[in-house]
């Protein structure tokens, strides 16, 4: 779909999710609104992640709605959607011990602002290139930023999937935030690890590249993952930007944020 900026037609945005294969429940949850988008990946027993992750985006529509992109602050957000987990979990006690990820993304005037816990992803895509915004909270994702882990021994790690930061977990709550300066064609993708667990960072750069339609995209990374097992629900979230005030100064090949990936600062939620 399009969406109207400052009655500019300068974004195209693409969304799907899909059960995948062997999940009987899709515990995943979206959101896209015209400068605001997140993912949500659920966990717990019974129907606990699914509550967790509606919860999570629930909030972020909310706050967003309420406040509009200059007072949205997506540290608060999630600290928000943190805190309203954690009382759902205390209250019913089939939702004890549930949690979720959660990465949203904002953007206004040129500037894609990065909010995230937990591993799920955000990517920056530019010509050919591909970039990870956010750092993966998971026991192989600490394992490889400190060096004790190859990216191919983290393929196989038993711990792959163990989370070690995410919403419901508690109320101290570390945030990852950054921001990035984008350019007219770049291409930013969320998704869930039902994705990016099966599906390289380079195939999703060459499948986000094969189409300007990012619906098509979308379906097609969906596609894919579910050509390799689909063991996991799949989330994807593309947005395009066709028109931008971006300086012309900005650089032409994404880096990292910084070293450590996403994060310029960090926050703890309220």
């Amino acid at each position: 779909m399009h969406a109207i900026l400052d009655g500019v037609r300068d974004l195209l945005v693409g969304f799907a999710t899909d059960v995948g294969l062997v999940r009987d429940r899709n515990e995943d949850a979206y959101f896209a609104a015209s400068r605001c988008y997140a993912v949500a990946d659920g966990m717990g027993g019974h129907k606990a992640g699914e509550v967790a992750s509606k919860i999570a985006i629930e909030v972020v529509a909310s706050e967003y709605g309420e406040r509009g992109s200059a007072a949205f602050d997506i540290a608060n957000c999630i600290g928000k959607a943190n805190h309203r987990v954690i009382q759902a979990s205390r209250n019913r006690d089939e939702l004890e011990g549930m949690g979720t990820t959660l990465t949203v993304v904002t953007l206004c005037e040129g500037v894609l602002k990065v909010g995230h816990v937990g591993d799920s992803r955000a990517y920056l895509i530019r010509a050919d290139s591909i970039v990870q915004l956010t750092d993966d909270h998971s026991v192989v994702g600490e394992l490889l930023r400190s060096g004790l882990l190859t990216p191919e021994e983290a393929e196989c790690h038993p711990g792959r999937h163990a989370i070690t930061r995410a919403l419901g977990f508690s109320e101290n709550l570390d945030i990852d935030i950054g921001e990035r300066q984008l350019m007219p064609g770049d291409a930013v993708l969320l998704c869930t690890d039902g994705l990016h667990d099966i599906v390289s960072d380079d195939e999703i750069a060459r499948t986000v590249g094969m189409s300007n339609d990012p619906d098509k995209a979308c379906m097609g990374l969906v596609k894919l993952a579910r050509a390799r097992g689909g063991h996991d629900n799949i989330t994807v979230v593309i947005v395009r930007i066709e028109e931008s005030d971006v300086p012309s100064s900005s650089l032409l090949v994404p880096e990292p944020l910084d070293a450590s990936g996403a994060s310029d600062s960090g926050g703890r939620s309220p």
